[in-house]
């Protein structure tokens, strides 16, 4: 499944999702911003990032066996764990439990119901794996996977720090993403 992601689409998600985040981190300081979480804009985008990390969830379920896959999800878990205080993370007791204690359908309730905040945070962890270690979206196909970290990488860099800087990004998305498969 992960290997039939178009990647041109994949960046767009991300941006998406990342410029939901700044704007929402920009939105807070407004009066209106009771009214602006209650929009379908903004609740569209909201379920948009959950899909999202429902979706890396499912594939990292899907071949538990891989050592790649092991080692991401029990990551992501313990990530998951201390962001929503689900053990004391001064305690090495629940260490080897996380998987035990946070099933897969305690996990897709912990997606759903989780400050947006929360979420963001799950988000950039999942783009941090897929940034520094093996992926997860394109285990067997190194161009993609090649082409996902170097994205990753200028998402990452200083210039981004507003949403206008995402735009600049995505208008040249489709220069970025041709220019890395012929330097391929």
């Amino acid at each position: 499944m992960a290997e039939q992601i178009d990647i041109r689409e994949l960046f767009f998600d991300i941006l998406d999702i990342v410029k939901f985040e700044l704007k929402f981190y920009q939105d807070r300081e407004s009066p209106m911003f009771e009214r602006i979480v209650k929009t379908r804009v903004f609740q569209t985008k909201l379920q948009k990032l959950k899909d999202f990390i429902m979706t890396y969830f499912d594939i990292l379920y899907k071949d538990e066996d891989s050592p790649i896959n092991k080692a991401a999800l029990r990551s992501q878990l313990d990530n998951i764990a201390r962001l929503t205080n689900y053990y004391d993370d001064l305690s090495d007791f629940y260490k080897d439990h996380t998987k035990i204690m946070i099933t897969k359908e305690k996990l897709l309730s912990l997606v759903e119901y989780s400050h947006i905040e929360i979420l963001f945070l799950i988000f950039t962890n999942i783009l941090d794996w897929e940034h520094y270690k093996s992926s997860l979206l394109f285990p067997t196909d190194k161009n993609k996977e090649k082409l996902l970290k170097e994205f990753l990488a200028k998402l990452a860099s200083s210039d981004i720090k507003e949403v206008d800087d995402i735009i600049d990004l995505e208008q040249t998305i489709d220069s970025f993403v041709q220019s890395l498969e012929i330097g391929s």
